[in-house]
Formats: C-alpha cells, structure tokens, sequence
C-alpha cells in the first residue's frame, strides 16, 4: 500500500500516477466515520445506507468552512499532512521546504450542481498568480483522494498523459473537445477503489467527468508547493483561524506541521518577547517552548 517506485516513475513520464490503495482500509473507514460529521448525508448516500441524496449546492472552500482543513477529528487531518505526500511532492520540487497549500473535501451525486462534464483544463489558473514552468523550484504536487470507490459511471476524473502534448508552454489552460480532440481521445479515466488516489501536476491536463449511474462520491484535494514563493496557493489559511477548529488543531499540531501552514518556524525572526505573548494568548494550549528557546537564546548573543 502507499505510494511506490512505480508511481513515481509513472509520473515523471506522464504527469500523473494513480495509486490504487494508498489507504489501508482502517485508515479509510476512519476517515468516513469523520466525513459523516463534515458532510451530513454524503457518506450515508455514497454507501447506500440510504436513497435520500444530500443538499445539491457545492461545497465553499475559499472561504473559512467545516470542509476544509482542519477536520474534526484526527484521520483526515493525518491524511492531508500525510508523510508520503509530504516526501512525494519535496522530490519533485528537488528538495524544497514545502507548504501545504490546499485541502479541502469534493462531494457530488449524479445530477448534483457539480455534476458537470468538463474541459481539459491545468489548474494552475487558480493556484498561481503566474506560470507553471518546468522547474523543480517551483513545482506545485496536487492529489485527489477517493475516500468511496469511482467506477466508471460515477464520474472518474479523467486524465491525460503529457507524451500527448508535448508542447514546451501548457496555455491555453482550457481546451474544448474540437480544439484539441487528441487529448480527449488519449484520456484516462481514473477508476479506484475507496482509498484509492490521483497525483497530478499543474501541467497535467485532466477534467471531471458526469455520473452515467446513480450514486455520489467523495473525495479530497490536497496540494503542496515550494514554502519559498509566495505567488503560489490556492488559499489563505489565516482565513480558517477564525474557526475553533483550527485553533484547537494548531495548539496540538507539532511545530513542523504548523511550518507546513506558513507559521512561523522555531528560529524565526518573527519570534520576539512580544509575538511569544501574543501568540499564546492567542492561543493559550499552544506549547510555546520551541519558540522560546531560540528567542533566549538570540538575547543571550
């Protein structure tokens, strides 16, 4: 299980790798028990414990919102700081300090809102204030996480390998089908069980696809970048401080999974006398000793 060679390999070629059964089953049914306090409905719906289909409306994530990250819970908060994909994305952004730029949950049913056939598209229209280039500085990693199972008649996203567009500049970000037919012709869909995900680029031309059976799915997006630039991400997380949820979390996260947000890290200039009392009155669970200790130890010098 998890992310192996062969994936790697398959995405330095084409753009994607799909990975089967990146969860083990406990670690997936862990995070449905979670997904029914987040999606009220959706899981029930998706399994077939009940025909009632939930509210039609996609969900928000730009915004502070329960379907973004922090998640109650523990599971999906794990997954989205997953090892893996931590160590997946820092390869190939060559080594670079990564930042967590997006998690955020995807849930649709046939004849949903969201339940739409779209264009080949890269994302990188909404995750960039500039261009995707084929540098490993700037490389943006995104998943897709399948938390119940895509079949073929419910809506795989579909994906096309990079040998079918080998152009050097990847714009147009959209393409219809009668502008570039080749790269509909030579899509993949991506079907998986529940576990299951899709790793993709900003180059990497994919787009969602409609429900030809009834039923829904969830699923989960997750992107890293390179921590360094600032034009990059799709999100501001100081928008999610507001909630409790997120408080809670950060007062109990590591000081390497705070950095993996944009907090600032131990050593920092940030940290004075001042932003140490602000910070954990803020925040009074928070320990604030790794902070501290490098604060000491500057008015020692």
């Amino acid at each position: 299980m998890g992310i192996r060679q062969e994936h790697y390999q398959h995405y330095s070629e084409h753009g994607f790798a799909i990975v089967d059964d990146f969860l083990a089953p406990h670690e997936n049914r862990q995070a449905l028990d979670e997904l029914r306090e987040c999606l009220p409905g959706c899981v029930e719906y998706c399994l077939g414990e009940t025909e009632d289909k939930p509210g039609d409306k996609p969900f928000p994530y730009r915004r502070a919102s329960r379907h973004q990250f922090p998640y109650p819970g523990s599971m999906l908060n794990h997954i989205t700081l997953h090892p893996e994909l931590q160590k997946f994305a820092k390869h190939f952004a060559g080594g670079s300090d990564m930042y967590c730029e997006q998690s955020h949950l995807s849930y649709k049913h046939k004849g949903h809102a969201g339940d739409v056939e779209q264009s080949m598209h890269c994302d990188y229209g909404n995750h960039t204030l500039a261009y995707p280039p084929k540098l490993p500085e700037y490389w943006q990693t995104a998943y897709l996480l399948y938390y119940t199972d895509v079949t073929i008649g419910h809506a795989p996203t579909a994906v096309c390998s990079w040998q079918h567009y080998p152009e050097r500049v990847r714009y147009p970000a959209h393409y219809t089908r009668e502008q570039r037919p080749d790269i509909y012709e030579n899509e993949v869909k991506v079907t998986v069980p529940a576990g299951g995900l899709l790793i993709y680029s900003m180059r990497t031309f994919h787009r969602g696809t409609r429900f030809l059976d009834e039923g829904g799915r969830i699923g989960m997006f997750v992107t890293y970048a390179p921590a360094a630039w600032k034009w990059l991400g799709i999100v501001g997380w100081s928008a999610q401080a507001i909630r409790p949820e997120f408080a809670n979390w950060i007062s109990q996260a590591s000081p390497e999974e705070r950095t993996l947000f944009g907090f600032p890290e131990p050593g920092h200039s940030y940290w004075t006398e001042e932003t140490l009392e602000g910070v954990s009155k803020r925040y009074p669970k928070m320990d604030m000793q790794p902070y501290a200790a490098h604060v000491t130890e500057n008015m020692a010098t």
